[in-house]
């Protein structure tokens, strides 16, 4: 498998980072270039802003709509860090609640964390009008529920706001559910996706490219040789790892460009391989199907 990608190409000639800048000191922060396509502001307080993201953004407003988009952007970072919510009651905080998937390396051992599929974690966030902020661990430990229980309530609030859109699509020949929506935590619903797709014993084969989208493809054990099994799930894996590569590139909110095998809530990262130009699937993976389908 390869590492991660390079940020996407830099269609942006450098006003974005001339924007930030502007914003930036507008509100009394200084600006540095850090490695990780990461702009530092230091003021107040010093803060991360990262360009990938925001590049990725840009791209989804005409470049008429750039001051004010960075300008909404990093007002909305700085206000979160100046101005911080009072989380020590509760019963307000509560509903405020819920669980974000971030990309593993998010976690600095500060936030309210736990794994949630390799390479990717679940985390509390409150999220308010204005702005989405990660919870830490000593926020967490001062409230009268923490640990699993904090986790249920954040992924019983995400639910309760309602479903995804979810659409059947082909992709290049290949039958998948696409689950979508405009909201930080579509990816979290991957805790119910049985409740989205009759999904039997083999599982699925599943991408969650960014923050927005889910991209799954039940496995039906139809075919009658285990061959012909094993040749349908490598061209839906082939379709999805470059959907997954095209989504996580263009964000925003870039979280895995890898593939997934969703089995009975749990995900495991298929860690595929090629052979010339044929996708080769891992061995335990073939091993499965072959041996479910003898039993059914």
């Amino acid at each position: 498998m390869s590492g991660r990608h390079a940020r996407p190409d830099p269609w942006d000639d450098g006003t974005l980072d001339s924007l930030l800048v502007l914003v930036a000191e507008s509100l009394g922060y200084s600006c540095r270039r850090v490695p990780g396509d990461i702009m530092l502001l230091e003021g107040a307080n010093r803060l991360h802003v990262s360009m990938r993201n925001l590049a990725q953004l840009a791209r989804l407003v005409p470049r008429d709509d750039w001051p004010a988009l960075v300008s909404d952007h990093v007002t909305t970072i700085v206000t979160a860090v100046e101005e911080p919510l009072d989380l020590s009651d509760f019963d307000l905080a509560q509903h405020l609640l819920r669980t974000r998937i971030y990309p593993a390396e998010a976690d600095n051992g500060v936030l309210a964390a736990r794994p949630f599929a390799p390479g990717l974690i679940e985390v509390v966030v409150v999220d308010t009008p204005t702005t989405v902020r990660t919870v830490t661990n000593e926020e967490m430990h001062g409230w009268p529920v923490s640990g699993d229980a904090l986790f249920m309530l954040g992924r019983a609030n995400v639910r309760g706001d309602g479903p995804l859109q979810m659409d059947e699509q082909d992709l290049g020949g290949v039958r998948v559910c696409v689950l979508h929506g405009w909201t930080f935590y579509a990816v979290t619903h991957l805790a119910w996706l049985e409740e989205y797709l009759p999904i039997g014993p083999y599982g699925a084969l599943v991408i969650a490219p960014n923050r927005s989208l889910i991209v799954a493809h039940p496995l039906r054990i139809s075919e009658s040789s285990p061959r012909a099994r094993y040749r349908t799930a490598v061209a839906a894996a082939n379709e999805l790892i470059a959907q997954a590569h095209r989504a996580y590139e263009e964000g925003p909110g870039s979280l895995s460009p890898y593939l997934y095998w969703w089995r009975a809530g749990e995900l495991t990262l298929l860690e595929t391989r090629y052979e010339g130009d044929t996708l080769v699937l891992p061995e335990e993976f073939a091993a499965v199907l072959a041996t479910l389908a003898a039993e059914h």
